[in-house]
């Protein structure tokens, strides 16, 4: 077998997630190839500033649970880890950035319709109301005014209108304690008639979205606008040409959503998996042969297409968000900005996997933890696209596909 530097990768990174994955520890004096400094260019997440949450259109005082002021131990941090450190590299690399690093690393699937593991964001905060955008804001720079107009920017967009097109998929457990599953919510305008509406599981506490009150990992969810333009898009002022208006979308996440704002849509099951039916049954079975079952027994959903075409529209199950007036209590939304690139450093070394695990504490999705590893160990990847294993196989998509869970 002729070796080369992506096998000594890959095997490195085995050697980093099998405890983790719960095979054992390595055996002794098995190589552990050495990290590749001069790829370490891309630096690691770190909380924005005060003035770049307002110049944003968020009042940073309205953000609950905000990394660098709480949350500094307890979910997602566990034992001796803290999900923030103080670290005066951040506005040095940034000047829009505050001092304070982020280590909690929440992964999740991609739902562009390929299901990879490979989203990797940083929870900030949480957003419980629309009292958090601010309806007026000026800031001189320079020759430049900064301002926010009765909550719409510069562009006449609206930071809540961005945030709807950003959607992060939020599983929460079902099953309560008393092991009796709850088919709805407990938000009376969330529930669906599908189901009863009691036994039902909480939503009044940013709380209830900590990863230790999930039955899988989340779902991030970026491409809601048609980049051809085909959803109406129409920017020009000439009601001639807009006869509707101007229609300034579609958006891009990475263009438009600056704070990395993401709208919370929580997705259940209306059909206990121990009990699921005719018609629910079969599409369960189905579903966790190919996916696996989350921690309540229901399938794991990685795509639009099975919560929506398999799930829903066989009356399986619902989605529903939370009341932006701030009634429910829950969080509606969060400032987790997800990593545009986490290859190259951006995933540090003393940086932490947020993800579900199983009551044995090995991850639910095993692909998720070696990319994490290889990422933070390798800085790639594991099998970047484009390269070839030590038999000169071709590589696959950066291992983002089948999570092994089948």
């Amino acid at each position: 077998m002729m070796e080369n530097r992506h096998t000594r990768l890959w095997l490195g990174v085995l050697t980093l997630a099998l405890p983790l994955l719960g095979f054992g520890a390595p055996a002794a004096g098995q190589e552990r190839p050495v990290f590749d400094a001069e790829r370490n260019f891309n630096p690691p997440p770190c909380d924005y500033s005060d003035t770049f949450y307002r110049d944003n259109g968020v009042e940073p005082t309205q953000v609950t649970g905000r990394f660098g002021d709480a949350r500094r131990t307890g979910p997602p941090a566990s034992g001796n880890q803290v999900n923030w450190v103080t670290d005066q590299s951040c506005s040095l690399n940034d000047p829009q950035r505050r001092n304070v690093r982020i280590l909690a690393t929440t992964g999740g699937f991609s739902d562009d319709g390929t299901a990879t593991p490979a989203d990797f964001i940083s929870i900030l905060g949480f957003l419980t109301s629309a009292r958090a955008f601010e309806p007026n804001y000026t800031r001189q720079v320079g020759q430049q005014t900064i301002s926010i107009k009765q909550g719409t920017n510069p562009r006449g967009i609206a930071t809540l209108r961005v945030l709807a097109n950003f959607e992060a998929y939020a599983a929460l457990k079902q099953r309560l304690p008393d092991g009796s599953f709850a088919a709805n919510p407990c938000a009376a305008h969330m529930a669906t008639p599908l189901a009863p509406a009691t036994p039902c599981f909480a939503v009044n506490s940013v709380d209830t979205v900590f990863t230790p009150n999930l039955r899988q990992d989340w779902r991030f969810d970026t491409n809601h606008n048609a980049i051809d333009g085909s959803d109406g898009n129409c920017i020009n002022t000439d009601p001639a040409l807009c006869p509707g208006g101007i229609n300034n979308s579609p958006f891009g996440y990475f263009c438009d959503d600056l704070l990395g704002i993401w709208l919370i849509d929580y997705f259940w099951f209306t059909a206990d998996p121990a009990n699921p039916g005719s018609v629910c049954g079969p599409i369960y079975r189905s579903l966790i042969r190919k996916n696996g079952a989350s921690l309540d027994g229901t399938p794991i959903i990685k795509t639009a297409d099975e919560l929506q075409n398999l799930i829903e529209a066989n009356g399986c199950g619902a989605e529903g968000k939370l009341s932006v007036d701030g009634s429910d209590g829950g969080a509606v939304g969060f400032i987790c900005p997800a990593i545009p690139d986490p290859r190259n450093g951006a995933i540090a070394k003393d940086a932490f996997l947020d993800q579900v695990r199983l009551p044995d504490g090995s991850p639910q999705n095993r692909q998720l933890t070696v990319n994490f590893l290889s990422l933070q160990r390798f800085g790639v990847f594991p099998f970047e696209k484009g390269e070839r294993d030590g038999d000169g196989n071709q590589g696959d998509d950066g291992g983002q596909g089948d999570d092994g869970d089948k």
